[in-house]
Formats: structure tokens, C-alpha cells, sequence
């Protein structure tokens, strides 16, 4: 289509699609109740984990927990996008922020982005026992602090300490969901749902790599990576 030409509707080119899978809001709850959607579909995105909002360049801490469509292996391209097909999977069961996604004018998915959002304990049943896990996960693996801690990586006078707290807590976060994935034998899939993405996967991306040595993990973090920061 010519730059010139205002663009009106979807040519189902499937760019939005690539860039990640849509938020689920509590209007998108009866797709959960009717199986359209279940757990193993969706992963978790934790309050103060680094995400793109609709109109940043660079991520920032992720206000509220946030439930997604999952992507495809390591790439963040929506579960259900057929690339083949230039089409959705569950077109006709889409999502609130599908069926108002238009990427030639954002304003309404704008409306309600961020707002009546799901999470993990508005789709576990109540009884269900991984939920004592996931409750002492977020308690003691929180990620409130961590654009706090990757701050203070910059800064010579506390590198070491913060470097330190990370590692407590990538040792953390690992030691929980080992210990309810021994009791419970869920999938890769699940636990995307259950405890979100492992520390040490989002410290990835800002230069730290993990280390095992006898069971203990360490971090390390080039100084070419400080910028990244």
C-alpha cells in the first residue's frame, strides 16, 4: 500500500501478531470459562517486570500483573497466529484487545489498555494447591524492586550489593519452582502461567548471564552491558 494512502482497514499482513500476544481483561473471562483459552496458552507477566507499552521505545516496570497469550518458543509472535494462513487461530473467539486492535488508529485499545486486567488468582480455582507456591513466589521472588536494582548495577559504590540481592533472588525464584514442580510435574507451559518467566531469563536481556556450580546460581554482568542499563 502507497505511504500516501490512509490505511482503513486490516490487509492481514500479521505485524501486530509478531509483536506479542494480546493482555486478557476480565471481559475476556468466559473465554477462559469456555475452554477457548486455558492456562497452558497464556503466560505471566509480574508487577515490576520490564515491558513495551503501546507508544515506549524502551521497557519499563509492568504496573499491575498482566496475563498474555503466550508466544512461540522464544519469540514473543502470538500463539495462535497462522503465518501460512496470514490469519488467527481463534479469530471468531479473539480477545477484547484483538477486536479492537487497529494499527492504523491505536485509540481505543488505548481506552482500555491496562485497565479491568485478569490475573493468576482471578483464573485458579480457589482450592487449586499450587496456589500456596505461587503466593510464597510472589512474596519472597516480588519484582517491584528490580528497575531499582539494575539502577544501582550503574552505580560503583553498589554493584556489589545489588548484585548480590539479584543473585539471592534468581536462587530464590528457581528454588520455589523447582520445589512445586517436584511436588506438581506441570509443563514448561504452566509454569510460564504459574510463576511467569524465571529471573534469570529477564536479567538476560540486560547483559547478566547465570552461572550453576554444585546447585548455586551466581550471576555475572559484562561492563560493555552497563549501558544497557
Amino acid at each position: 500500500m502507497p505511504d500516501h494512502i490512509a490505511k482503513t482497514g486490516c490487509d492481514r499482513c500479521g505485524t501486530c501478531c509478531t509483536k506479542g500476544g494480546p493482555a486478557l481483561h476480565e471481559e475476556d473471562g468466559p473465554l477462559l470459562q469456555n475452554k477457548r483459552l486455558t492456562p497452558e496458552h497464556l503466560v505471566t507477566i509480574r508487577k515490576g517486570e520490564p515491558v513495551f507499552s503501546l507508544s515506549g521505545a524502551d521497557p519499563e516496570p509492568a504496573r499491575s500483573e498482566i496475563v498474555k497469550i503466550k508466544g512461540k518458543g522464544v519469540e514473543w509472535t502470538c500463539f495462535f497466529y497462522q503465518e501460512k494462513e496470514g490469519g488467527c487461530a481463534i479469530y471468531e473467539h479473539r480477545p477484547l484487545e484483538c477486536s479492537l486492535l487497529k494499527c492504523w488508529e491505536t485509540a481505543d485499545l488505548e481506552k482500555i489498555a491496562g485497565r479491568n486486567l485478569l490475573n493468576r488468582y482471578a483464573i485458579i480455582a480457589p482450592q487449586d494447591p499450587v496456589l500456596p507456591f505461587i503466593k510464597l513466589h510472589d512474596e519472597i521472588c516480588s519484582l517491584e524492586n528490580l528497575a531499582r536494582m539494575l539502577a544501582a548495577l550503574k552505580r560503583e559504590s553498589s554493584q556489589h550489593q545489588s548484585m548480590s540481592a539479584l543473585t539471592d533472588l534468581v536462587n530464590s525464584d528457581l528454588a520455589i519452582r523447582s520445589q512445586a514442580l517436584a511436588r506438581f510435574h506441570f509443563s514448561l507451559d504452566l509454569e510460564l502461567f504459574f510463576f511467569g518467566r524465571p529471573l534469570f531469563m529477564i536479567l538476560k536481556q540486560f547483559g547478566l548471564n547465570m552461572h550453576e556450580e554444585n546447585g548455586v546460581y551466581s550471576l555475572s554482568l559484562a561492563s560493555s552491558s552497563l549501558s544497557a542499563l
